[in-house]
């Protein structure tokens, strides 16, 4: 499974890595993560409006990926839903997101406010830290660290294939 995941954000960023300066290659293959986390973690169904409704990856404060991720996630499912991407400014357009990716500039309040099964994302070498996955900088490589505790208390379970490839797991 490990080889698959790799496999899989690496044939993304080959994609993107030579896009040009709109898409430099660490936030391709950040994007990248962001759009592969999903199949990794389970979420309750009240998590989602309806039986109908759209997977939402949500993006708060700065956008540091621009087209990248909206191209990654066209035409992609999460266990039989239409991935969307959306940007969002308040915790009233972020409540039905499952996934919510804290750029830099966004209002803690946002996060505090937003739905309660949410799996946020956070880039700790942007000098944004929280989050219940982080990206890190390691060895000159993009890597995440994983807060199992905070993603538990959000009634989410993240799959072990998912904490293995983390560089740190907190438990």
């Amino acid at each position: 499974m490990r080889r698959c995941f790799r496999s899989i954000v690496g044939a993304m960023v080959a994609v993107y890595a030579g896009a040009g300066p709109a898409a430099p290659l660490e936030q391709a293959i950040k994007a990248s993560y962001v759009t592969k986390f999903a199949p990794f973690v389970e979420w309750p169904a009240v998590a989602f409006a309806g039986p109908g409704s759209p997977f939402l990856i949500c993006l708060s404060g700065r956008d540091s990926f621009g087209p990248v991720i909206d191209d990654l996630a066209r035409g992609q499912r999460v266990r039989g839903r239409p991935v969307q991407v959306r940007r969002v400014a308040d915790a009233a357009s972020a409540g039905d997101c499952q996934i919510l990716v804290i750029g830099a500039g966004t209002d803690g309040a946002l996060v505090e406010g937003a739905g309660k099964s949410m799996l946020t994302i956070s880039d700790k070498s942007a000098g944004v830290d929280g989050g219940m996955i982080r990206f890190v900088r390691q060895g000159g490589r993009i890597r995440f660290e994983i807060d199992n505790g905070a993603a538990r208390a959000a009634h989410l379970t993240i799959s072990s294939k998912l904490l293995e490839l983390a560089v740190t797991v907190n438990p």
